[in-house]
């Protein structure tokens, strides 16, 4: 979850978020003002925005992207391996690098996690093509 979103903001950037905890913000799921006493609380929140949009049309990382800056600053779910992940894919597909010699060899965790890479930037060249075609 945390990964496909950060394709979204690697590619678009980081919002603002000043809030220090504790703080108030409207729910995004019950639309309720609701307090956020500390981290816990925000992945309690996001837990319950990735249950609700589950089946959207959109990609998770899309409504995640779209929906985490209204309560939460969202560097909150990021982790280094994220980052690191994301250079791996953009360098294996720039400079044409297998992830391994051959699929049966290549690791699960990271053919999942490059494939979560590739539909998430799929579904940003479509956002974008929407935004621009209309």
């Amino acid at each position: 979850m945390a990964l496909s979103c950060y394709v979204w903001f690697s590619h678009f950037g980081y919002p603002h978020f000043d809030k220090q905890y504790p703080y108030k913000r409207q729910s995004p799921v019950t639309n309720r003002v609701r307090a956020y006493k500390d981290e816990t609380d925000v992945l309690h929140e996001i837990d319950r925005v990735y249950d609700q949009y589950q089946d959207s049309k959109f990609s998770m990382g899309r409504n995640l992207y779209f929906i985490l800056p209204l309560f939460c600053d969202p560097k909150c779910l990021y982790d280094e391996w994220i980052g690191e992940t994301i250079r791996e894919y953009r360098m294996s597909k720039n400079l044409n690098i297998p992830i391994a010699r051959s699929l049966d060899e290549a690791d699960s965790f990271i053919v999942d996690n490059f494939l979560i890479i590739d539909n998430e930037l799929n579904s940003i060249r479509e956002y974008e093509v929407s935004k621009n075609g209309s």
